[in-house]
């Protein structure tokens, strides 16, 4: 059992069952986050990190409980002096033993001892019932790490929606690239004849072909992101190898934003996992306060032994004894009052820090809201760009079938056309990044993608 305990937590054995089935159809940004979050193995490390907060709160309440201890010794001794054996069985010559002026030839003896401590009172436990601080410090560190691992959930979704949204859009972009290096290399192709008929100038066709230069260098950068982000995905869902990937083209559309005092309202404010774990990390600072200021006081332990001691002959000795100890401090140089002070003032300078916090967490927020509100008008603004250059373009064409337009006025508006495009794509990913970023910011309290 212990075997397949340890086999069970092995990161080689967790590494060789992870990869999971190749799915029969394109996932999508939910499904791509629902692996993740099975498959994170940040998440794992935040299990296992409450797990161990857990049992060392256990252990620290047990510490302040009774404690026993059984001993048991079997001693074969020979030789001089001998005298710290004369309590067993005092006046005789015991079996087994040649006593000669305390010279033992060869003798054995057996002794068996069990030892109680129950501390009465020590750094704040009264008999180990009530909650002491040094419990209660780790009670909180594990309500910290039960909610830092929230964060870490928000972190896990954050960025593999940012490496979907980028992923996908990169490849959906692609095809703008393509056909932005197909319109220059015609570009180019007739600036050449046209400066071959005394039309253009070089400078015109070093420009077009510098043009195209940086067009086939930015399809490659796009086609490369993509790439890079189909890899991280693999690695993050758990796939051998982004072959098996297979991501659908569709973006989400983007969600209704919430309202403001649906995410800053006091009462969801003050459930925001960061806020959470500064107050938990308050609560620490403040149990590790009291420790130290309860180590000023005496402590009180009760101590009790039974000790059996036989040398195999018929008779044998029991020893009972039995003691209250009262530690008193009473000089240390000032030693524990600076250690007290210190902790106080750690403990006020974690307090004030918790409406920090709160602070950052509604400065996030706003700034998010802000950068949302600035990426919708520039859609908008470039919406209506990318409407007229489209207009614009359908005339120019009919104008060049009837040979009433010149050849290279067309190529230049459709590359207006897909530059403006481009940057259209562009800005709702970003924008459904900052929705993204939004739910992160607000601690998943809200969902931008359901």
């Amino acid at each position: 059992m212990a075997t397949a305990l340890l086999l069970a937590l092995s990161p080689l054995a967790k590494a060789e069952t992870r990869a999971p089935a190749i799915p029969s159809q394109p996932l999508t940004l939910s499904d791509c986050i629902a692996l993740a979050l099975q498959e994170s193995p940040l998440l794992e490390a935040s299990r296992f990190d409450v797990a161990s907060a857990t049992e060392e709160a256990r252990a620290a309440r047990s510490q302040n409980l009774p404690e026993i201890t059984a001993t048991g010794t079997a001693e074969i001794f020979s030789g001089s002096p001998t005298s710290k054996f004369s309590v067993v069985n005092l006046g005789e010559t015991p079996a087994g033993l040649a006593i000669n002026q305390n010279n033992v030839n060869l003798g054995a003896v057996e002794i068996y001892s069990a030892h109680l401590r129950y501390p009465l009172f020590k750094d704040g436990s009264i008999l180990g019932l009530n909650t002491s601080p040094a419990v209660a410090s780790k009670e909180a560190r594990k309500q910290n790490l039960a909610w830092t691992t929230r964060l870490r959930r928000e972190d896990v979704i954050d960025r593999i929606t940012d490496a979907y949204i980028t992923t996908v859009s990169a490849e959906n972009r692609s095809s703008y690239a393509a056909r932005r290096v197909d319109l220059l290399e015609q570009q180019v192709s007739i600036t050449q004849e046209q400066q071959k008929q005394g039309l253009m100038l070089p400078i015109d066709l070093k420009l077009a072909q510098s043009q195209l230069s940086g067009a086939r260098t930015l399809a490659k950068i796009l086609r490369q992101q993509a790439v890079a982000g189909e890899i991280e995905i693999a690695r993050a869902l758990g796939f051998d190898s982004p072959a098996e990937l297979h991501l659908s083209n569709a973006l989400p559309e983007p969600p209704e934003p919430p309202t403001a005092e649906q995410l800053l309202a006091k009462s969801s404010l003050g459930q925001h996992p960061s806020l959470q774990v500064q107050r938990q990390v308050t609560e620490q600072a403040r149990q590790d306060y009291r420790l130290e200021r309860f180590r000023l006081y005496p402590s009180v332990t009760l101590d009790g032994t039974a000790t059996h001691i036989d040398d195999f002959s018929p008779a044998s000795a029991e020893i009972y004894t039995g003691s209250i100890t009262v530690s008193v401090p009473v000089f240390d140089f000032g030693a524990q009052l600076a250690t007290t002070r210190g902790k106080l003032a750690k403990y006020s300078a974690e307090r004030a820090r918790v409406l920090s916090v709160a602070d950052d967490v509604t400065f996030q927020i706003e700034t998010i809201y802000q950068s949302i509100y600035v990426l919708s008008q520039n859609i908008l603004s470039l919406q209506q760009e990318v409407a007229k250059v489209d207009r614009d373009l359908q005339v120019i064409s009919s104008q060049q079938q009837q040979g009433i337009a010149p050849p290279l006025t067309a190529i230049e508006k459709e590359l207006l056309l897909i530059a403006k495009r481009d940057d259209l794509d562009g800005l709702l990913v970003r924008r459904l990044t900052r929705y993204a970023a939004l739910q992160k910011a607000a601690g998943g309290a809200w969902k931008w993608i359901q």
